[in-house]
């Protein structure tokens, strides 16, 4: 069934980056258009290169409300795009479905009329990732490993780019980062592949328990082609048995033969449109293996593989990015690119030149053989743990960790057993460093960044980390991660300015 935006009357609800792109577009198309803020002051997102900048001005000023709604407003209107930074429990939604309208997102908006092109505009394919932590760098990923393989793609939605936008590019693949709070608004996104890669405690304070966020990350499924899969992880396949089943197929299939046994198992998965990958061995899939005798291995580290149905792609000690909860992301960017017709060995060749978005795990100073990593997207607590047992394995030293901020009704408790195998002392700030306090004996409550950085330095020698590694998020001292993750840098290249004056040994990275 086509979709045509003229045809309908809508209500944009929120006005940050993602509402503006909407009425930019619905404008554009010359939509019946309005909206809402539940904010007093917000910030006009211009556009230079856009024509439509007067006629934003002019929106701005005649058709958004910033007052409490009455049923009224509803009038005439069917369909209101809300921004994902509205709850869908907030009393203007409640208004809304009251009086009859139809609640989506961008992506499903996006998903319509992307499901309604012609011959001579053919829809886009799409994939999806979403997870707790991750998507960011496999969806960059994605796109960099795609483009660079001769593939027209294009990253979009939680990584940046509204997918509105994404939907007017000359791009034939969109690859898409969806947050729980956008797929919560999304009912008809068709996607090649799709992948959940984690899942942990996160936005509590919003979908109120765990088991609804996990139902809102797993409507990336609904309409899925394809599944790609963590085999270790809790959570993120498509359906609770489903590999488990095909698994169960190839096992009473299965002859004495091993070879026999593990092409079976293969069979199945594929039948399945299921691509596992993990850090274990398998035959099928992604997965790590040693292989002993290699000419060029000097250690234990470097004889072991990423491999591809139990074949060579690229050995650990190539790979440069940070941690083995990287090597995972590089694991689900191949398998996704292979949904895609891009086979793993060839999509591996142009790993070594992804450069990682910032505030990811990335160090951003060293001096006497301390290394500072900022890893300030780290919002909630799985991401850390990732961090911590991504990096643990690459430390000579002590691990030094600074975290903090608003933990989002997380348990902080659940991180104990981590800063007790992995971490040599915590520097907690903001709203929630009690919490640290509470779960590790081995923590200081500090009051600003520059304090913790002052005394993770005061305890760090050669070999050590300091890793800025949160577990919470940063609205409660920062505007957000990124400034956060600044304010980190700004004051360890401060640090380092003072002892540069004495000592010739330092080195600082961006």
């Amino acid at each position: 069934m086509s979709y045509n935006v003229r045809e309908h009357s809508y209500v944009v609800g929120g006005l940050g980056v993602t509402g503006q792109a909407c009425v930019r577009f619905l404008l554009q198309k010359q939509a019946t258009v309005k909206a809402f803020d539940t904010r007093a002051n917000f910030t006009l997102v211009t556009d230079p290169d856009s024509d439509l900048d007067t006629d934003m001005q002019a929106f701005m000023a005649e058709k958004v409300t910033c007052t409490a709604l009455s049923e009224d407003y509803f009038d005439g209107v069917d369909t209101l795009v809300l921004s994902p930074g509205l709850a869908l429990n907030i009393e203007q939604v409640g208004l809304a479905q009251k009086c009859g309208i139809e609640v989506i997102g961008d992506v499903e908006l996006f998903a319509r009329l992307n499901a309604s092109t012609s011959d001579a505009t053919p829809a886009k394919r799409v994939v999806g990732i979403t997870g707790s932590n991750g998507k960011t760098t496999v969806t960059l990923l994605v796109n960099h490993l795609l483009k660079s393989c001769g593939v027209k793609s294009i990253e979009a939605g939680n990584v940046g780019r509204p997918v509105l936008e994404a939907l007017q590019s000359d791009a034939d693949v969109v690859v898409m980062e969806l947050s729980s709070f956008q797929l919560e608004t999304t009912s008809s996104l068709v996607l090649e592949a799709a992948t959940v890669l984690n899942i942990s405690d996160d936005h509590l304070d919003r979908h109120g328990t765990l088991e609804a966020y996990i139902d809102a990350k797993h409507r990336i499924f609904d309409n899925a082609k394809s599944a790609v899969v963590w085999r270790d992880g809790e959570f993120v396949a498509p359906y609770e048995q489903l590999i488990t089943d095909a698994k169960g197929i190839a096992a009473s299939n299965a002859v004495s033969d091993g070879e026999s046994n593990a092409a079976s198992n293969e069979e199945s998965l594929a039948s399945k449109n299921i691509v596992e990958y993990g850090l274990g061995e398998s035959t099928t899939g992604l997965a790590i293996a040693s292989f002993d005798g290699d000419d060029s291995a000097r250690d234990d580290e470097q004889s072991l593989y990423i491999t591809f149905k139990g074949e060579k792609l690229i050995a650990l000690s190539d790979i440069h990015l940070a941690g083995m909860h990287n090597v995972l992301n590089i694991m689900a960017a191949l398998g996704i690119c292979l949904q895609l017709g891009v086979s793993p060995a060839l999509a591996v060749k142009h790993l070594h030149s992804f450069k990682a978005a910032p505030h990811r795990c990335v160090e951003i100073a060293r001096v006497n053989d301390i290394r500072y990593i900022d890893d300030s997207k780290a919002t909630n607590i799985g991401a850390t743990i990732a961090a911590l047992e991504g990096l643990a394995p690459t430390i000579q030293g002590k691990l030094i960790l600074i975290a903090g901020g608003d933990a989002k009704g997380a348990d902080i408790a659940s991180l104990s057993p981590y800063l007790t195998k992995y971490v040599s002392h915590v520097f907690a700030l903001g709203k929630d460093a009690h919490l640290f306090e509470k779960s590790f004996a081995h923590t200081t409550r500090v009051a600003t960044m520059k304090d913790a950085v002052k005394a993770a330095t005061r305890l760090a020698a050669p070999g050590d980390v300091v890793l800025l590694s949160p577990a919470c998020a940063s609205l409660d001292m920062f505007k957000n991660y990124m400034h956060r993750g600044d304010v980190f840098k700004q004051d360890v290249h401060d640090l380092l300015n003072l002892h540069s004056k004495n000592d010739d040994a330092v080195e600082a990275t961006s």
